[in-house]
């Protein structure tokens, strides 16, 4: 029997049997929505799942529908006049969902907490291990500022999970002071580009209490919902936040319903077992499950766009690592590969980009230079460098060893496999063996914070820390001091022109260094059953795509 439908047949016997349980147990049970997603909540670190976070977090500032900056726990702000001081003023009407207020205090408390928690996840390395580089230099004349803000912070540990690794600590603020119960200032190093837009994500900066004696449970915040029931490996139960200080949530309660399998999710939707997937950059779909999804009459797909918010993935090659030091290797591979039916099995899922940004979002750089599709290049170059077919299998050798390579991908998305497949196919085509190699998630980061990898194909969460060593990151890819200059111009400049030539200069020297073959974006395709779920518009920006579906309503059960 075919593996697919093996597959497939399986997904609905498993989603039959779950539906037969959600009918006897709804029988005594209220209505509630129910989401699957894609993986299991991290009891030392539960806020790390990025698309559950709004539903029990907030932020001090969100990102509104056009992109900018609006206020959400803060009312307003101050930024001084060279960009190192934020001043935030709280709103005095917001309250954790145990009652209490917020206050200066425990904001600050809150973001020392998520800096300075060290989290039992993976093995830990000497300090300044992995090819992140060292942390910033610190300016001259730039002492501790005023206030009484750098007690507790930790200074082995920072952001980012460079905890996990040992990593270089880096923040993105020196230190914050309290002024008064609903004022607090941030003093940075030096200006940085992106504080606010980092300070509007509930996965970096959320406001939270947390009681240690609980591991999920005891995570409290100021959201629409507060966690009920954590059951590890099976679903998170959220009830409605009684407290909840913009209005009262229409939904009582969430289950999210952890499936890890893509395909089983959407099977799930159909079948009536949960009501909504895809609502988590993590919890894609894929693109015959969206086909399939969009014909049915009770079901709405909603693709978020580039000008949403791109989820821009890639393959790196490790320019480090024999024989790719050689750039006319890194170009035969990127002249070998063919976008066009990537396109084509992408189709409503994602598309191809020419670099990290697709080409009609606004950061895009209009004058980088991809690799054109050119096999017969590729193989002249191939062929120049020693490259040669001297036994006619149809894979090149020189000094008796077989250019043969490796890409590494895991499971986060469907999609992956199917993109790795078609580019072995073209890579062949020109000469060259690639070996797929499908990990979990924790193999595939250890081979990837080592640097043990030939074609690594991997997701780009925030863009300056996988090219810029002034973030020292263990998913540091690429670098070189041209791009780092850029960066730095970028992140901490404080003119606006020569932000914007610096941001396009870095995208020009990562495409022209020919270590990415390939970049596609991967759309959010968020699915939910409209005749349960009604009046539910998902956020258009950032990464919180469901923090509004406290206004939705529940309709007749399906």
């Amino acid at each position: 029997m075919n593996k697919t439908v093996i597959m497939v047949t399986a997904g609905i016997l498993f989603a039959m049997a779950l539906t037969a349980c959600s009918k006897t147990e709804s029988k005594d049970s209220p209505a509630e929505l129910v989401i699957g997603v894609s993986q299991d909540f991290r009891t030392t670190d539960v806020f790390s799942h990025k698309g559950f976070n709004c539903l029990v977090f907030q932020t001090l500032v969100k990102t509104g529908a056009e992109g900018t900056i609006e206020p959400l726990l803060a009312d307003s702000w101050e930024v001084n006049e060279d960009g190192t001081s934020y001043t935030f003023h709280l709103n005095k009407k917001a309250v954790f969902s145990d009652g209490t207020p917020v206050t200066a205090r425990q904001v600050k408390t809150s973001f020392l907490y998520k800096q300075t928690k060290k989290r039992k996840r993976g093995s830990g390395r000497p300090a300044g291990a992995g090819s992140g580089g060292p942390p910033p230099a610190k300016p001259e004349g730039a002492g501790p500022p005023p206030g009484k803000g750098d007690e507790g912070l930790n200074k082995e540990y920072g952001v980012f999970d460079n905890q996990r690794y040992h990593l270089p600590q880096w923040f993105a603020f020196r230190s914050m002071d309290e002024i008064d119960d609903h004022t607090l200032r941030f003093n940075l190093s030096r200006p940085y580009t992106l504080f606010l837009s980092e300070l509007a994500t509930t996965h970096m900066y959320p406001v939270l209490k947390a009681d240690d004696t609980e591991p999920v449970t005891g995570y409290i915040g100021t959201g629409p919902y507060r966690i009920e029931v954590f059951k590890r490996t099976q679903y998170m139960t959220l009830v409605r936040n009684e407290h909840f200080w913009q209005g009262k949530p229409a939904i009582d309660r969430i289950r999210l319903k952890v499936i890890p399998d893509a395909e089983t999710r959407a099977i799930a939707l159909e079948a009536g077992e949960i009501h909504m997937t895809g609502y988590d950059h993590f919890d894609k779909i894929p693109n015959e499950s969206v086909l399939r999804l969009r014909a049915l009459p009770n079901v709405t797909t909603h693709r978020m766009t580039s000008m949403d918010h791109p989820s821009i993935s890639y393959i790196a090659i490790n320019y480090k690592r024999p024989p790719f030091t050689d750039k006319d290797i890194r170009q035969a591979i990127c002249l070998a590969i063919d976008r066009n039916p990537l396109d084509q099995v992408m189709s409503e899922t994602g598309r191809t980009t020419h670099g990290p940004f697709p080409k009609d979002h606004p950061d895009c750089a209009p004058d980088i230079d991809p690799a054109p599709f050119d096999p017969g290049k590729a193989r002249q170059l191939l062929a120049t460098a020693g490259w040669a077919d001297s036994d006619q299998d149809g894979i090149l050798e020189k000094d008796g060893q077989r250019l043969a390579i490796a890409l590494c991908f895991n499971s986060f998305d469907p999609q992956y496999k199917t993109v790795a497949e078609i580019v072995q196919a073209q890579l062949k085509a020109v000469g060259i063996e690639l070996k797929l190699q499908m990990m979990e998630l924790g193999a595939h980061i250890t081979v990837m914070r080592d640097g043990t990898y030939d074609l690594a194909l991997w997701p780009m969460m925030r863009y300056h820390m996988f090219f810029y060593t002034g973030h020292p990151s263990w998913l540091n890819v690429y670098n070189s001091p041209d791009l780092d200059e850029a960066f730095t111009a970028y992140l901490h400049d404080g003119d606006a022109p020569l932000r914007l030539q610096a941001l396009a200069r870095t995208q020009q020297l990562i495409v022209g260094s020919r270590a990415f073959p390939l970049f596609f974006e991967r759309y959010d395709v968020v699915a939910w059953n409209h005749a349960y779920l009604k009046d539910f518009e998902p956020q258009p920006l950032g990464w919180d795509l469901s923090m509004g579906i406290w206004k939705a309503t529940i309709g007749r059960k399906p």
